[in-house]
């Protein structure tokens, strides 16, 4: 009678068992969430579509999150720090110039664990492999073969690659749609997609409240251009076919040269530009006050384009280039700044 007691608790338990392994297995993800690497969690591997030096198209897959990324600039850094992915940073470098001011606690902190990359441009193949990286996440010019060398050679020793979509031209479709393809793959990457789909979610929003805004506007857009000084009273214009000129146009404007291209004194004065942007590097012992004034001094100290209505008008606005180039977590509320400077809401 004992005997047949013992088998049945010995039966119901086992059945128990088996209730609760199948539970354990429904659905694959169980409570992760959105963060996290670990037994249970079926997020990996994933896949994303990015691109080699020759802006070939190449597939990298993430067996697992990574865990020692080198950074190669500025915007890859500022858009890791602003998802919280700082433990993950085992180098960054070449600041455009200072980082964003609500990201610059987390960037010191990196700095001051020995982080910061002690190198002016792009850092060199053999300090990357130094730091035995995991994954490196640049811009494509950072993989020519004078700086960190194709990402096929880094992919045969085990080190992932991401390039940003709209950096160095790196795709023939460069506006904010590729933008916010590069923040939800580093939401798939690091299994944080509920933090990067809150931002494109609220990223779209803004978008849509200045496509509203233009589209009520009382008045013709105007006519407008984005210029980067040279040397000896030149400029380079982007074109509306880059990120940069793209979003100048989101921002409501008519572009004035949508080709870009080279620009002198006489050229600005055949356009006859309404509203002229001009962006700038910041340099170091400058404020951005006096980097912003003399990049605006490039064109208003030019006698010959004092009728051009832009200046007669005092319709020009300096940006820095992080906020307007290569992509990342500033370039959505730079359309909105640039709204707002053209038409004054």
């Amino acid at each position: 009678m004992k005997l047949k007691k013992i088998l049945s608790l010995l039966i119901v338990a086992a059945m128990m068992l088996c209730i609760f392994a199948a539970c354990g297995n429904n659905g694959g993800g169980g409570n992760n969430g959105g963060g996290g690497n670990n037994g249970g969690n079926s997020h990996y591997p994933v896949t994303i579509d990015t691109y080699n030096y020759a802006k070939e198209p190449v597939q990298v897959t993430f067996e697992k999150k990574p865990e020692k990324v080198v950074c190669t600039n500025q915007t890859q850094t500022e858009l890791m720090l602003y998802f919280g992915l700082d433990e993950y940073i085992a180098g960054m470098a070449y600041l455009d110039g200072a980082v964003r001011s609500d990201l610059q606690a987390q960037y010191d902190a990196l700095k001051a664990a020995g982080k910061e990359l002690t190198v002016k441009g792009c850092p060199q193949k053999e300090v990357v492999l130094a730091l035995e990286p995991d994954f490196i996440f640049g811009w494509r010019s950072a993989f020519a073969e004078k700086s960190l060398g194709d990402v096929s050679e880094w992919h045969k020793l085990g080190v992932s690659t991401m390039i940003l979509r709209c950096s160095n031209n790196t795709v023939n479709k460069r506006d904010l749609d590729a933008v916010l393809a590069d923040i939800a793959d580093i939401g798939k990457i690091f299994d944080i997609e509920d933090k990067t789909n809150k931002y494109i979610e609220d990223a779209k929003a803004l978008i849509a409240k200045v496509d509203e805004k233009v589209a009520s506007l009382d008045r013709a857009p105007y006519r407008a251009i984005i210029i980067e000084p040279g040397r000896d009273g030149t400029w380079y214009c982007w074109g509306s076919n880059t990120l940069t000129g793209n979003l100048v146009v989101k921002a409501g404007a008519e572009y004035g040269l949508p080709a870009g291209g080279n620009l002198s004194v006489e050229d600005i004065v055949k356009i006859n530009p309404e509203v002229i942007i001009v962006d700038y590097m910041e340099e170091e012992g400058k404020t951005t006050a006096e980097c912003e004034a003399e990049a605006i001094a490039t064109v208003t100290s030019q006698a010959a384009l004092a009728e051009v209505p832009a200046v007669a008008n005092g319709k020009i606005m300096a940006v820095n280039l992080t906020d307007v180039y290569g992509g990342g977590i500033r370039m959505v509320p730079s359309v909105e700044a640039m709204f707002n400077f053209m038409y004054g809401q």
